[in-house]
């Protein structure tokens, strides 16, 4: 009774993973950005964990969030 009960909890996790699995297949790629709202830029960010920068040169939105790097937001680098 015991292997019954785990086979069908093995089968309904394969089964739901499945369903995740098709539906963010389903959804597609993000739509293209308009080529007219990018803006070029020249914004440098630090990684406050390893020390990586980053140069940001072209943005679609002014007031974007910095990138995240060690899962952490980067800060911003006064040039």
């Amino acid at each position: 009774m015991t292997a019954v009960i785990i086979a069908a909890v093995i089968g309904l996790a394969i089964l739901f993973g499945t369903i995740a699995t098709v539906r963010a297949l389903a959804m597609g790629p993000p739509p293209e950005p308009d080529p007219d709202a990018v803006q070029e830029v020249e914004v440098y960010y630090r990684c406050s964990v390893c020390g990586m920068q980053v140069t940001v040169t072209h943005l679609q939105d002014a007031a974007s969030d910095p990138p995240r790097h060690c899962r952490e937001d980067m800060d911003p680098v006064l040039a």
